[in-house]
């Protein structure tokens, strides 16, 4: 899930600037700044900082487009931070007047500053105003990794596997001590296309359509009145009385008669290109023509859940649903050793988790992404035919195979597996297979979350339930753990601080991985 925030722009700062007579201006030659405004007045470390100035040219020759102005921030001590150059982008004769936008990133540090804007022409600079000073504060996350860091690292088997490591070198090193055994992989497994039941009473999100449905040709088992041809659809609403209800719409829009869904549906199709269906967990906030649907092979069972909701439930054979998890958590030119360790693994992780109420696994990254037939390749689709039935087991038992996006160069040992904190870290058991390794063929890219304002980071808090102050203040690193990895931190509010593990920061402040680096204060 994939994000930061920038603090709003809430306050200007009038640049002043004594204005002179046309005469003595003249005589000094300056760029001489007749208005301006600065937005935000106070932007946290690393924010973005928008110029509006009007300058007016009081010296005796004219200015070029290509004349660069320059945006200085110098910190306290006089030395320069960082430096941005803009071109003038349009010519002032002698006495005209030039509007200028400019926008500059603030230092990412916490501290005071000041901004110096410069105009370069005819070989000098001219100074435009005066300096604007800054106090920066705010926090920056920045890190690697990209996951949980548990068992084996997509990045990494790519790496291996462009490195001439087989499919079964890389699984062997990510999960320490297993084998490589076979299973009967014929029988069928639930998947749930949503993570939690579908409230059909609540308005349905227009990207997908005008309502949710499911393509004809299709039937539904024991209810031929809701059978819907080619070119019609199988419709699903809430009626007055808070019922979930299905009805055929037919090509020219007009509606059948409903039927109050009870009972599970089970509904099948004739068609060679599956089930196609809007009802599904948005993924990846892919939003391309076509992204709002997907198509799935093997049945679809509709589950009354309660009131006015539905469970969407994809039944199909273990290996089916695999050629539609490879593709989708593993990219096909990402070479065949790794699309087979893949397959592996999500095989391994979907043995171990068959047995559920309703279903065995969600068809989001809250279990193995799943995307059905809409993005199955040959690729992937080779890779988990020529591994069927092939799974991993530690003590002759199937192991629990986790595997994340990018370790961030080294894994996380199992004792340390999704840790708590209470004043100190609440370890779990450790998993002989799940050992911690460093990893240099992992080599996805590192990433930055931020930044955020002190008062922007604790609105962020008080909309997770944690209310510490309007203003966050700082973040104490208490522990990390082998691969690097926060496992605790305290967070001081202006009103009161809280120690939290290091998973609850990722997901209050949408971090990729607890491998991460914290810049700033409050």
């Amino acid at each position: 899930m994939l994000s930061g925030r920038l603090a709003l722009l809430t306050s200007a700062l009038v640049i002043a600037a004594a204005i002179e007579s046309a005469s003595a201006a003249s005589a000094s030659g300056t760029a001489n700044l007749v208005s301006g405004t600065v937005l935000p007045r106070n932007p946290p470390m690393g924010g973005i900082v928008r110029l509006d100035l009007q300058v007016r040219n009081d010296t005796s020759t004219g200015w070029t487009s290509a004349d660069l102005v320059h945006l200085t921030w110098k910190s306290a001590d006089g030395k320069t931070s960082t430096e941005d150059t803009h071109q003038l982008g349009e010519p002032a004769p002698a006495g005209a007047m030039v509007p200028l936008t400019l926008v500059t990133m603030a230092p990412a540090a916490v501290g005071d500053f000041s901004l110096t804007t410069e105009l370069e022409t005819h070989g000098g600079r001219l100074a435009i105003g005066t300096p604007t000073t800054f106090h920066l504060s705010g926090f920056l996350f920045k890190g690697r990794g990209n996951g949980h860091g548990l068992g084996m690292s997509q990045w990494g088997a790519r790496g291996r596997a462009a490195a001439g490591q087989d499919y079964k070198k890389i699984l062997s090193t990510y999960y320490t001590g297993t084998r490589i055994d076979a299973r009967d992989t014929s029988g069928m497994v639930r998947i749930a296309l949503t993570d939690d039941p579908l409230d059909l009473a609540r308005p349905w999100p227009r990207l997908f359509g005008p309502q949710a449905f499911v393509a004809g040709p299709i039937t539904v088992e024991g209810l031929p009145q809701l059978q819907a041809s080619a070119g019609s659809s199988l419709g699903f609403d809430a009626n007055s009385a808070g019922q979930p209800i299905a009805y055929v719409i037919a090509a020219d829009g007009s509606h059948g008669a409903p039927v109050v869904i009870t009972s599970t549906l089970t509904i099948h199709t004739s068609s060679p290109a599956g089930i196609r269906t809007n009802i599904m967990q948005v993924m990846g906030g892919d939003f391309r023509g076509g992204a709002e649907q997907r198509r799935y092979a093997g049945v679809l069972r509709i589950v009354p859940k309660g009131g006015a909701t539905i469970l969407p439930v994809n039944v199909l054979p273990m290996e089916d649903y695999l050629k539609g998890v490879v593709p989708a958590e593993m990219p096909p030119y990402w070479g065949v050793e790794a699309l087979k360790a893949q397959a592996i693994a999500g095989r391994t992780y979907a043995v171990a988790h068959l047995g559920g109420a309703d279903f065995d696994l969600r068809a989001s990254e809250s279990d193995q992404a799943y995307s059905g037939l809409t993005d199955q390749r040959a690729e992937s689709n080779a890779a988990v035919d020529g591994t069927r039935g092939q799974v991993l087991s530690y003590q002759g038992q199937p192991i629990t195979a986790f595997y994340m996006a990018s370790d961030g160069g080294h894994t996380v040992s199992s004792e340390y597996r999704f840790v708590q904190w209470n004043h100190g870290p609440v370890l779990r058991s450790h998993l002989g297979y799940l050992t911690g390794i460093s990893d240099p063929f992992d080599r996805g890219p590192s990433w930055q979350v931020g930044p955020f304002s002190a008062d922007g980071a604790a609105a962020i808090l008080i909309d997770n339930g944690l209310n510490i102050g309007d203003r966050l203040v700082g973040i104490d690193v208490l522990q990390k753990e082998p691969s690097g990895r926060v496992i605790g931190v305290r967070l001081r509010g202006s009103s009161k601080s809280v120690e939290v593990s290091g998973p609850t920061l990722r997901f209050y402040f949408g971090l990729p991985d607890t491998l991460v680096d914290i810049v700033g204060g409050g």
